[in-house]
């Protein structure tokens, strides 16, 4: 099925599948129910994807969903915020996101996959993909330049002025992304699915901050970026001033 420019008349309603089937084998457990400044990875990231959309399709491991369907109920109960629906994913990446496709109602015409190991994405992020999209894009995807020297391995530089780095949240045409995945395909992330069809990807400025727990080190990162936070937001009776460039750490010789 030829992938086509879409279009859309009214009210858009616009649903979120968020992954969290993951192993974490790199990071050592599963690092989506890791705490960070005091809150889950996973619950960060389902905040931020509910104060923009209408629905959440909480993807998990097998033996994660009857305790995350305890928790969403009992988030419902308290007015927390809480998954719409929380589904099991499958082996892969792409499988999962597939069952969280099969959860989401017919009448979404926007979807947002997000990967729940980035807690600190913004509910902005989240409005700006969803925005391309809703401008007539196939998938809204967030990238920032790479600022590392990089080599092939054979030892040859890439020019990375030529290079970003992808993130999520990355936001799809829902009739789009349902046919792209309709023949069960494997890929890191859907926007390669949805170009391969002949899609149209429009790239938006992502986020610095926008970090993917991978690894302990993330972590560390994450958490420097909490801790930012909260200091600034700390209510004070004292007039103070703060040097910003001392919060950025000794400067470092780019390469």
């Amino acid at each position: 099925m030829p992938v086509v420019r879409n279009s859309f008349d009214g009210d858009v309603s616009v649903w979120c599948v968020l992954v969290a089937a993951g192993s974490g084998r790199r990071y050592g457990g599963a690092k989506q129910f890791e705490s960070v400044g005091g809150r889950r990875v996973l619950d960060r990231s389902l905040d931020a994807a509910l104060a923009h959309c209408d629905g959440v399709v909480l993807v998990v491991a097998p033996d994660a969903v009857e305790r995350e369907r305890r928790l969403a109920e009992a988030g419902l109960a308290d007015d927390a915020g809480a998954p719409t629906a929380v589904v099991a994913g499958g082996a892969t990446r792409s499988e999962s996101v597939r069952c969280g496709l099969a959860a989401v109602p017919d009448a979404a015409g926007v979807i947002v996959v997000h990967d729940a190991a980035r807690p600190l994405a913004t509910p902005e992020l989240f409005s700006q993909v969803v925005g391309v999209v809703l401008d007539g894009a196939s998938a809204g995807v967030p990238v920032i330049p790479v600022v590392d020297t990089i080599r092939r391995s054979d030892g040859a530089v890439v020019d990375r002025n030529e290079l970003r780095a992808v993130q999520t949240p990355q936001a799809f045409a829902a009739e789009i992304l349902r046919s792209v995945h309709a023949a069960s395909p494997e890929a890191t992330d859907d926007a390669s699915l949805v170009e391969a069809a002949g899609g149209t990807v429009s790239l938006i400025p992502g986020e610095v901050r926008n970090v993917k727990l991978t690894t302990q080190e993330d972590r560390l990162i994450i958490e420097a970026f909490l801790a930012v936070d909260n200091s600034t937001a700390a209510p004070s009776t004292a007039a103070v001033v703060i040097d910003e460039s001392s919060l950025a750490g000794p400067e470092r010789e780019d390469s």
